[in-house]
């Protein structure tokens, strides 16, 4: 049987257009997966912990009770909450009620089971609390690649390591950290990243407790951000460990409320550092990634500020932020009027008006602190 070029010319052509849909059909579905928050959004919040859910974060002010709470329990004065690889919440907390005792600090642990009931139980016991003698006033915290967990310690400005081995224990522990670490550049160290080197970012927030001082002093508002290198971090697990470290680089103040009470840090995927001001003007601000090579005052490549919506400022007394799975960003403002702005992608400088704006009496809001995008628990 012969079959000229000619007549295999359609076949040809069929099998492209074949081939052209399935491409299509491809990328449409890498561009949905790519669009669409598959996150719940979580948050630190007075005395409970607040979950938003996507289709709460839609557009227009927002004046509606959280998806879900968890409330009560040891749940004392939470600042911060932190997944670990599990899906498990880990809430910073130096006023949990720790066997019967307000006030004590400690770090709270709710299994994924546990979120998952939170519709039929939503105040759990903590599957695990941690204390220890080293724990003031916890706030913020990261986990490793190991599944080791760093947590700032504002008020005895340090940074914690507790293990992925002490971490596993249940119910309550009196817990040593395995590493202390204490800097000369600390002044209360409260924002805490990883970068994809590696890296450990500490944001100096200031405000710590003057020792010895009668009159309440506090120190000077934080104005900088130190980089410690991974190079430079003590390997957790090889024994008690209690660094003095001298960051390998110190972002400062431009001279323009820049970096002013850094309060929470966070990378984005193209690995610039975000950071939200506290302090200042309060805002949002952007470093590029390569504005973090080596020391200095660099100018953000994005700022944030405040404006207003409906008669309320969008940014005040600026504490959390944090991405969810396609870029947009969340912060929380801990001062009247406590709100939650959610601003959608791309993110550009200005006064810009929230894509979401969550406020009012039936957001529960109050004086809301670190916040994190995480497991969506419908």
């Amino acid at each position: 049987m012969h079959f000229s070029g000619k007549s295999s010319q359609p076949l040809k052509c069929a099998r492209m257009a074949l081939l052209a849909v399935c491409a299509g059909v491809l990328l449409a579905a890498c561009k949905k997966d790519n669009t669409t928050d598959t996150k719940g959004l979580w948050v630190a919040n007075g005395t409970t912990v607040l979950e938003y859910i996507p289709s709460q974060l839609t557009a227009g002010v927002v004046n509606a009770a959280p998806h879900l709470m968890i409330t009560g329990g040891a749940v004392g004065t939470p600042q911060g909450v932190t997944f670990d690889s599990s899906g498990n919440l880990w809430v910073m907390d130096p006023g949990a009620t720790v066997d019967g005792a307000a006030g004590t600090p400690a770090l709270l642990k709710f299994s994924a089971a546990q979120l998952a009931a939170l519709k039929t139980t939503d105040s759990p016991a903590p599957e695990a609390i941690i204390t220890s003698t080293s724990l003031a006033f916890p706030q913020q915290s990261v986990f490793d690649g190991k599944g080791n967990q760093w947590v700032t310690d504002h008020n005895n400005n340090t940074v914690l390591v507790f293990t992925a081995s002490q971490l596993s224990a249940t119910g309550t522990n009196a817990t040593v950290p395995a590493v202390v670490i204490s800097s000369a550049a600390f002044n209360g160290p409260l924002g805490v990243a990883f970068d994809s080197a590696g890296n450990l970012w500490v944001a100096n927030n200031g405000g710590v407790p003057v020792a010895g001082s009668t009159t309440g002093a506090m120190s000077a508002v934080g104005t900088s951000i130190v980089e410690f290198a991974a190079a430079n971090l003590p390997v957790v697990g090889s024994g008690m460990l209690t660094p003095d470290l001298t960051p390998n680089i110190t972002l400062t103040d431009d001279g323009n409320n820049s970096i002013q009470g850094p309060w929470e840090l966070a990378f984005d995927s193209s690995g610039s550092l975000w950071s939200s001001n506290s302090g200042g003007t309060f805002s949002l601000v952007k470093f590029a990634k390569t504005a973090l090579a080596a020391s200095g005052a660099p100018t953000p490549a994005v700022t944030i500020a405040s404006t207003t919506d409906m008669g309320n400022a969008t940014l005040s007394g600026t504490n959390g932020l944090c991405f969810d799975n396609i870029g947009d960003i969340a912060a929380t403002s801990a001062a009247t009027p406590f709100s939650i702005p959610f601003y959608k992608a791309p993110l550009m400088s200005g006064a810009l008006t929230p894509s979401t704006f969550i406020i009012g009496s039936n957001t529960t809001l109050n004086a809301p602190a670190g916040c994190n995008f995480g497991p969506l628990v419908n």
